[in-house]
């Protein structure tokens, strides 16, 4: 399938670039004008990626980050209200241990040979996963 679409998109090019420089009149201006719609789409999408980058940078993220953390100061001051909350009490201090790694995660560069999307992903995959944690010692919680 892959390589399918491969030779569909060689094919395309292929046709407009032929066209571009040997197709009549029409076929060179409407091969100019996919040149551009493309290079227009290029230009928006890298204008959104370093708008995406700059918010990153500006620590959008961390205020979620830091919510979580108010969270979990709640569900530590419930849990000891509750009896025998040993269990719940250790949980909660490896979900924090989680949250602090997420945090140093966020505050540090990326590796070499990371693109800012793979680290993005990889974030995003961190902090849902320590919400489902989250959500599921809450529904325990409200079990007890």
């Amino acid at each position: 399938m892959k390589s399918l679409i491969k030779l569909a998109i060689l094919l395309i090019i292929g046709i407009l670039v032929y066209n571009y420089f040997f197709g009549s009149q029409e076929e060179k201006e409407t091969s100019k004008k996919i040149f551009g719609e493309v290079r227009d789409l290029g230009k928006a999408t890298w204008d959104l990626l370093r708008s995406e980058k700059q918010k990153f940078n500006d620590g959008k993220y961390d205020e979620a980050v830091d919510k979580v953390g108010g969270l979990l100061d709640k569900l530590r001051g419930h849990a000891e209200t509750i009896e025998n909350n040993k269990d719940l009490i250790a949980r909660i201090n490896e979900l924090e241990q989680d949250r602090k790694a997420l945090e140093r995660d966020i505050n540090t560069p990326p590796a070499y040979g990371v693109s800012e999307a793979q680290r993005k992903e990889e974030l995003k995959r961190e902090s849902d996963q320590l919400l489902r944690e989250i959500e599921a010692l809450m529904k325990e919680m409200e079990q007890r």
